[in-house]
């Protein structure tokens, strides 16, 4: 029994060998589409960050501003356009409509993912009232 043993030769096959680098190379492959796709998440993230900032510095600018003195105007923030205008609801409050333009998170037609457009306009809505 220990003669059997003994003749027989360990090691891979060139079949086995094989086989085992190509599964490898497809989840080396799987991996870098996964980088791929995080990349651009990372991406289309920074720039709603960018546009959030941008918003939010027009908004502040709105609460600064006394009720009477809300109305139309307009600003830019680094790539982004922003226009602001105002439509009074009551004698208490007033609607402001603030559009950002600029580099934005979009859908392509047929596309079911989501893309960075070059100018892409968002409409936000604030409503400011009379203290």
């Amino acid at each position: 029994m220990d003669s059997e043993r003994g003749s027989r030769r360990g090691g891979f096959t060139i079949v086995e060998v094989i086989i085992a680098m190509i599964v490898l190379s497809l989840g080396v492959v799987a991996l870098a589409g996964t980088t791929m796709l995080i990349v651009r998440q990372v991406t289309l993230a920074n720039v709603m960050t960018q546009r959030s900032v941008a918003l939010q510095s027009v908004i502040e600018r709105l609460q600064a501003t006394s009720f009477d003195n809300v109305g139309s105007g307009s600003d830019s923030s680094g790539v982004f356009d922003m226009t602001w205008s105002s439509i009074s609801e009551t004698s208490q409050s007033k609607l402001v409509s603030v559009i950002t333009i600029g580099p934005g998170v979009m859908t392509a037609a047929g596309a079911s993912f989501p893309i960075l457009g070059a100018s892409v306009a968002d409409t936000f809505q604030y409503r400011v009232i009379r203290r």
